[in-house]
């Protein structure tokens, strides 16, 4: 059983121990991951650290007792609503994530339209199908409804009309991304602004991923739909500042058109003995390093340090767009708005799977995306300023990895080879979670340290054959087990 030491050990033991358990973690300081990290250079790693560091014990449970606090979040807030089209009147705050920004967001609008409508006892969100998943947990967590409507299969841009179409009188809230993470994509955020005012409701820009890109692309002069509160309709943005930002996580923001969508966000209670409790966001305590951090990344990097970070993004999403023209076997999805975009095979010679296997052996980490109703099974990359300097050696990677499966394809799993899908489909409709031994059996999991098997092929076809639910299904009983 794992216990706390009897006697302490010294820093050194520590911090290598510490080191240590790093050994099985990807190896991002190369620059070769395309996910889960955002860096730009050296310098500014080091500026944002000693920043994070210097705040690490102030607490934004009480910006009284911390005003230092309540002037970097006012300081951040008010630098980043101009870049999203605000004025003097947005008002906003810092949260720990995309996620947590997302649920407030959706939390705000429901209390709003309790207040608006108060015998209305159903609620309901509408968001494109290419739409965070956090946008589902929040309305899980808030018990509301949410309905996905269908994104155009050839440009994964969202049909307003079909929006339209989806509205009743149980919908409080519009969402649209700008853009979306899967494939980097911007929604017609102009036409829902319209709906919205049309309709008198709410509409939610997730901006996570491209709130502090978008608006330096524009900068450079090029052309970016308008996504930001220059739209009348547009009620409130969630933007991530441990993205493109480049700030350590987790820092994002939620911003309001106004303080008076801004309130039905706050939460407070005095209905105990003690202090009164009054939180603009859904953490209480928390540290103020990370605002500390990313006040510090926008003194340090300017407009014009974002500006040059965006421009070689924008260069190597270019150079993998045009790799993938050269490589009959692949095609690009949409037409990516950013430095994030996807691309799958079209060849049935070819596994994206197998390729995805197969770069990641050659050091570089491209994420998986499964096969969904409007989109084919992909590799993603977030490309981040870190990451330019490798896109020639990755390009090069690639076209050698396509050749290379093409005239030597990955013999079939053997389990998978024999696997019966029809019979599969029956045994999941009455999935239990004791079961999920014979999967990790059929997915190579069993014996496989650390949660995962270094041949992640296989494991994807598995799951790329299933229904959404029953992926869901196998891989909460995965986590349950992992954690």
């Amino acid at each position: 059983m794992n216990k706390i030491p009897n006697k302490g050990q010294d820093q050194q033991q520590i911090l290598a121990q510490l080191k240590a358990f790093k050994g099985k973690d990807l190896p991002w300081q190369d620059g070769k991951i395309f996910a889960y990290i955002y860096q730009t250079t050296p310098e500014a790693k080091a500026v944002a650290e000693a920043a994070y560091l210097s705040f690490l014990p102030e607490n934004g449970l009480d910006p009284t007792a911390f005003p230092s606090l309540l002037h970097l979040e006012q300081q951040i807030i008010g630098q980043l609503a101009p870049l999203l089209g605000g004025n003097e009147e947005v008002k906003g705050n810092c949260t720990s994530g995309g996620t947590e920004s997302v649920i407030l967001a959706v939390k705000a609008a429901r209390d709003y339209a309790r207040a608006k409508y108060p015998d209305q006892k159903e609620f309901e969100i509408l968001v494109p199908s290419t739409a965070h998943p956090c946008f589902y947990k929040a309305a899980h967590y808030l018990d509301i409804g949410i309905q996905s409507i269908a994104v155009d299969p050839q440009t994964q841009r969202l049909k307003v009309a079909d929006m339209r179409a989806a509205i009743s009188e149980k919908t409080i809230l519009l969402v649209g991304s700008a853009p979306s993470y899967a494939h980097g994509v911007m929604d017609p955020i102009a036409e829902l602004s319209d709906l919205a005012l049309e309709k008198d409701l709410l509409l939610h820009v997730d901006a996570c991923v491209g709130g502090m890109y978008l608006p330096f692309l524009r900068q450079l002069g090029h052309e970016v739909p308008p996504f930001g509160f220059e739209l009348p309709g547009v009620t409130s943005i969630s933007c991530d500042l441990h993205k493109f930002g480049y700030v350590p996580k987790g820092c994002s923001t939620i911003l309001y058109r106004n303080k008076e969508l801004r309130q039905h966000q706050i939460f407070s209670c005095s209905q105990w003995p003690g202090y009164t409790v009054i939180n603009p966001t859904v953490l209480s305590s928390k540290t103020g390093a990370p605002m500390a951090a990313a006040w510090a990344m926008f003194q340090y990097m300017g407009l014009a340090g974002y500006q040059n970070a965006v421009a070689d993004c924008q260069a190597a999403r270019d150079a993998v767009i045009a790799a993938l023209e050269q490589l009959p076997s692949l095609a690009l999805i949409g037409q990516p708005d950013m430095s994030l975009l996807a691309f799958a095979s079209q060849d049935e010679d070819l596994s994206i799977f197998d390729l995805a296997d197969q770069l990641n052996q050659k050091g570089w980490y491209v994420q998986v995306q499964l096969e969904s109703p409007h989109s084919p099974a992909a590799i993603h990359l977030s490309i981040s300023h870190f990451n330019c300097p490798h896109i020639p050696s990755f390009v090069a990677d690639l076209q050698e990895t396509v050749a290379q499966l093409m005239s030597n394809p990955v013999e079939e799993n053997e389990l998978l080879a024999a696997l019966d899908y029809s019979m599969l489909a029956l045994l999941m409709e009455d999935f239990d979670p004791a079961m999920l031994g014979q999967f990790q059996e059929l997915m190579g999991l069993e014996s496989a340290e650390g949660g995962l098997p270094a041949d992640m092929g296989a494991v994807n076809q598995l799951l790329n054959v299933l229904s959404a639910k029953q992926r869901e299904d196998v891989l909460l009983a995965f986590m349950n087990e992992l954690i």
